[in-house]
């Protein structure tokens, strides 16, 4: 019964939320907003963003792997394939699947391959809130002196807390916490592979603002890069909240507050749904395409209990 509300919950938020941002907007307005021009500008830039982005998961993964026999990109891609298409589901499924699979692949204890899972999410989590945060500083009214504050926050909050996880001296009580398993990559991955992994996943992320840029082009709305990028980026936040299936419906509700003031409700809720729509069919095609066994070999090892 809980495994089935866990399932369940997901779902019925999604429907939720849809239903009421569907009742609330012009459903013609919405249908009307999607052209053809849509289709050519947006299909083009999801298959280039899959490519590369693709390339650059696999990178960021196999990168960190120098244990015998360690991770050839191919396979990192596939192991990633498999995931997207668990995490269309849920989430934290996506995210056991690239654990589980890189366990089977290379022969990492469970709590290693967790570890170097887990340092790359957290590096993706400091690259977006840092991208967002600098954004927002750029598109806000305030003194340069504040926004410069804001981002210089944020670097002093990601480099201390890596310091700190590295320092060879005791931290007192702190150590119960920094000596915890999840954090093992963080103390011992060399700096240079983490400077690597950085730039990696800054690419990653800009991909993504192409894209979501894209969709903006191919609805013809306007909208100054500082805003887009801490936009897009907040959303990208919400949508990772694993209450909704893929992100269906908060995004959504997301991406209108944000953006009310450069577009009609109806224009932004189109070019919400279509992106989403194309991100999971992106997603959902990668991953039959190239990992449909290694899909099957996570989803049995996820839902069995750790051995």
């Amino acid at each position: 019964m809980k495994r089935a509300l866990q399932r369940a919950l997901p779902i019925a938020v999604s429907l939720a939320v849809l239903v009421w941002l569907l009742r609330s907007v012009d459903l013609a307005a919405v249908a009307a907003s999607v052209s053809a021009r849509v289709a050519l500008v947006l299909v083009p830039s999801l298959l280039v963003y899959g490519a590369a982005t693709l390339w650059l998961e696999a990178a960021s993964l196999s990168g960190l792997v120098h244990e015998s026999p360690g991770l050839g990109r191919w396979t990192a891609a596939r192991i990633k394939c498999a995931s997207y298409l668990l995490a269309i589901l849920n989430y934290a499924l996506g995210v056991g699947a690239v654990v589980v699979l890189l366990r089977r692949q290379t022969g990492l204890p469970l709590a290693r391959a967790a570890s170097l899972v887990i340092l790359i999410s957290t590096t993706d989590l400091v690259v977006v809130l840092g991208l967002a945060a600098l954004g927002a500083a750029q598109a806000g009214s305030g003194a340069p002196a504040l926004r410069g504050g804001i981002v210089a926050a944020a670097v002093v909050g990601l480099f201390g807390g890596l310091a700190l996880l590295r320092m060879p001296r005791s931290l007192g009580p702190l150590d119960r916490i920094r000596s915890l398993s999840a954090f093992e990559a963080l103390r011992n991955v060399p700096l240079p592979d983490l400077a690597r992994l950085f730039a990696l996943r800054v690419a990653f992320s800009i991909c993504f603002v192409a894209v979501c840029g894209a969709v903006f082009v191919a609805f013809r709305v306007a909208v100054p890069p500082p805003e887009l990028v801490a936009g897009v980026f907040l959303v990208a936040v919400v949508s990772a909240i694993p209450i909704a299936v893929a992100g269906l419906g908060t995004s959504q509700a997301a991406f209108l507050y944000l953006f009310s003031s450069y577009a009609p409700e109806a224009t932004l809720l189109a070019m919400s749904l279509v992106l989403s729509a194309g991100m999971v069919a992106l997603r959902a095609g990668m991953g039959v395409a190239f990992a449909r066994e290694f899909t099957r070999d996570a989803l049995r090892e996820t839902r069995e209990p750790a051995r």
